[in-house]
């Protein structure tokens, strides 16, 4: 394998728990007028479990500890997915194309063909059926969040939602985001409607120890069948 397949497959396990993961203004605090944030979010868990798929994109702002810079990624229940996400090594940004069917990974940088690898080889324990797993993905990470606190009301892709405070709790989010170790604040948008999660901001710690940074993921395509299949070869 050369040098540049080698960092690819090096790269992957991170990149693709992190991708999959998940797996997520101001305003006032509970009131009479909007719903209580933990029963905000239970209602959203719920939704996510009869979720088939879904679509995000991720960004990242400031210095957050974390390989990833961005995603744009089609994701199914059963694990099969499709995007492309950039990552960065030694400061220097890399761009990966990946495909996930099954048991098996196919991914590419800039240059180069479809690399085919066993998902075991290249991304070690991490399983991405656990994204919409309901007994250990987003689904969970809701249920465990704490202190909830419902921040008033806002718009996301023109849709009127709750605006929800809440600690994520580091049990579960580790299974989505590896290396995490501490709990994490976060603010969820969920729609006043659908319940769908329709956005998700996560404070992350700096890699050099300053201000925090953040990581954005914005869901949407809820249920949508993607045709996800093998690259041509």
């Amino acid at each position: 394998m050369s040098s540049s397949r080698a960092r690819f497959a090096r790269l992957l396990p991170a990149v693709l728990a992190f991708v999959l993961a998940v797996g997520c203004g101001g305003g006032g605090g509970d009131s009479d007028k909007n719903p209580p944030g933990g029963q905000l979010l239970q209602q959203a868990a719920n939704v996510l479990r009869n979720v088939s798929s879904l679509s995000f994109t991720l960004r990242t702002s400031g210095d957050p500890k974390v390989n990833v810079k961005s995603v744009d990624a089609k994701l199914l229940k059963s694990g099969n997915s499709q995007g492309s996400v950039q990552v960065t090594e030694l400061g220097m940004p890399i761009q990966l194309d990946f495909v996930v069917l099954g048991k098996t990974v196919w991914f590419k940088g800039l240059t180069g063909g479809w690399q085919k690898q066993p998902l075991s080889k290249v991304s070690g324990i991490y399983d991405p059926s656990a994204v919409l797993d309901p007994d250990r993905g987003l689904v969970q990470l809701l249920l465990t969040a704490k202190n909830a606190e419902t921040r008033g009301k806002e718009k996301v892709s023109g849709q009127e939602s709750y605006r929800v405070h809440a600690t994520l709790a580091q049990a579960a989010l580790s299974r989505l985001v590896p290396g995490m170790n501490a709990d994490a604040p976060a603010d969820i948008w969920i729609a006043t409607t659908s319940k769908y999660v329709l956005k998700a901001e996560v404070e992350v710690p700096s890699k050099s120890g300053g201000r925090p940074g953040k990581v954005t993921i914005a869901f949407a395509d809820f249920g949508k069948p993607f045709p996800i299949t093998a690259p041509a070869q």
